[in-house]
């Protein structure tokens, strides 16, 4: 209003000092309220996008924590990774930015119609053809724009997981002499991405260039009409100005509008992802528990595990008690290391079920079966945190009782020669520990966890002849009257095992002592004789 009355005093006369520093008052006024609130809506908009971010990633990862294995397996890092990151970044971005952009599009068009509608109908309808055609046209070929974002998500997920699985296999690329172009996994996958983006670009180019070519020749439907009426002394110079004014914001904030809208289709395709993730049913937490020191067994009993329709485990029948080592040895994909997974639940049997005291472990608490079970991975994973961190887990225990369980792994001594001892920080951007100690670290957290069911897959794989042996010892010591599943290549690690269980394509061949398979002639025995020649 002030610039109307400003082009009508100009136009008409009357234009004195007074005018001028009523209108530039209001006009300072206006500029500071709208700083203000556009001040106080951001900073809003930021805090409450935050929030949500925050909310909804926690909810994502308390989610995907109770998820099993298979979940793991199937997505891949990648799509986790854009989930969490890239379609919830986002929503936060969405929040932060187009909202307030957003309410800016929708009302500022719609007051200045009403405006311009009172002031002057015709030229106000006239005003509106342009930016009617600029919102209808294009709507036919973005139909197919909520399909491309989909396959955009899917792409960016899958790019994601290659650029993660060629950075972890770095070395072994650059042993073969294996480029980034020559890496099948990656050049597919970014091929993809750009042929999505090309396809983006091909949809989506037509309705903006048709929606940026009205908008910008709007003037010229304001123009004839606006002339024949200012010719006819319909209207005023100083409204036809206006009009031509105004139609500047209105127009802008429909083009706002439009871009928005194609943001919203991306937002919305990445919610439908998040989403997707938050439908995957966890595994149902059961309600019963069992103390720790009232282990009598563990059965497993006709376990069958199929994974993506193809069966690993066939009719498996173990038993297995206390102050007992049970062996389970085979060849590579034979399943001897997903039998040991099954028991901590990481994946939910397809058949038959496994026992402890009797109870069916799908009826357990999630944190009454992790309180009773201790698992020594060959990959040992280290949290970006200090030595201390890395042994205690979280579990609260003292320096004592931390430093004692490194002594039983002969890791303590490392320890106390590093600058910080047990604060010094390991991962990436810490101190680099060799294959060996992490796995020493990683029978400490097992020792000091002191679970009654302990599982160690290859737990020794990667120490040396000396370290072995003392590992070795320490294990005695840790799996004194605990059941004992022990996974295993390397068949001397287990030579002195109570019980050795024979895993072929998914069945169990034979059972027994050391001694007692060697004299059967079967697929031990062969596997042995491998063994030592190779060794």
């Amino acid at each position: 209003m002030a610039i109307y009355s400003l082009i009508k005093h100009i136009i008409e006369g009357g234009l004195d000092s007074n005018v001028i520093l009523r209108i530039s008052i209001i006009t300072i006024v206006a500029i500071i309220v709208k700083l203000i609130l556009e001040a106080a809506a951001n900073l809003m908009m930021h805090t409450a996008a935050f929030k949500t971010m925050q909310q909804l990633r926690m909810k994502v990862i308390t989610h995907i924590s109770k998820l099993n294995m298979g979940f793991f397996n199937h997505k891949g890092k990648g799509n986790i990774k854009t989930a969490l990151f890239d379609d919830i970044g986002r929503l936060e971005n969405f929040m932060a930015h187009n909202i307030l952009e957003l309410t800016n599009a929708i009302f500022v068009p719609i007051m200045l119609f009403i405006l311009l509608l009172i002031i002057q109908p015709i030229l106000a309808i006239t005003l509106l053809i342009p930016g009617m055609l600029a919102i209808i046209l294009p709507m036919r070929k973005m139909k197919a724009f909520p399909e491309l974002t989909d396959r955009f998500t899917m792409t960016l997920g899958k790019l994601n997981s290659s650029i993660a699985e060629m950075v972890s296999t770095i070395k072994v690329l650059k042993m073969f002499k294996i480029t980034a172009k020559k890496f099948k996994g990656y050049t597919d996958s970014v091929e993809n991405y750009n042929d999505c983006l090309k396809c983006m670009a091909k949809v989506s180019c037509g309705p903006i260039a048709v929606t940026v070519v009205l908008l910008d020749a709007s003037f010229l439907f304001i123009l004839p009409v606006g002339g024949l009426l200012l010719l006819n002394g319909k209207i005023s110079s100083s409204i036809f100005i206006l009009f031509a004014l105004l139609s500047i914001c209105f127009y802008n904030a429909l083009f706002s509008l439009m871009n928005i809208r194609m943001g919203f289709m991306e937002l919305t395709s990445g919610m439908i992802h998040v989403q997707e993730i938050l439908n995957i049913k966890p595994l149902i937490d059961g309600n019963e528990i069992i103390y720790r020191d009232d282990i009598k067994e563990v059965r497993f009993n006709n376990v069958s595990f199929a994974y993506d329709k193809k069966e690993v485990l066939k009719n498996i029948n173990i038993q297995l008690k206390p102050n007992s080592i049970k062996a389970f040895v085979g060849t590579s994909g034979a399943g001897k290391s997903t039998a040991g997974q099954l028991l901590g639940k990481f994946w939910k049997v397809t058949k038959g079920s496994i026992k402890i005291n009797g109870v069916n472990i799908n009826n357990l608490k999630e944190e009454s079966l992790m309180d009773l079970t201790a698992f020594v991975f060959q990959q040992v994973f280290l949290l970006e945190d200090s030595i201390y961190e890395n042994i205690s887990m979280g579990s609260g225990a003292t320096m004592e009782e931390v430093k004692k369980a490194a002594k039983a792994t002969y890791i303590h001594d490392f320890i106390m020669s590093l600058p910080k001892q047990y604060d010094t920080k390991v991962g990436s951007s810490g101190v680099k520990l060799s294959g060996g100690q992490k796995q020493r670290i990683a029978i400490a957290r097992a020792i000091l966890k002191d679970a009654p069911i302990v599982v160690l897959d290859e737990a020794t794989s990667f120490s040396d002849i000396e370290n072995e042996r003392k590992i070795q010892k320490a294990l005695e010591s840790l799996l004194k009257d605990k059941i004992t599943i022990m996974i295993a290549h390397r068949l001397h690690t287990i030579k002195n095992a109570d019980n050795i269980v024979v895993f072929e394509n998914g069945k169990i061949l034979e059972t027994g002592t050391h001694e007692e398979l060697i004299q059967t002639h079967g697929s031990y025995r062969r596997m042995w004789n491998i063994y030592k020649k190779a060794n």
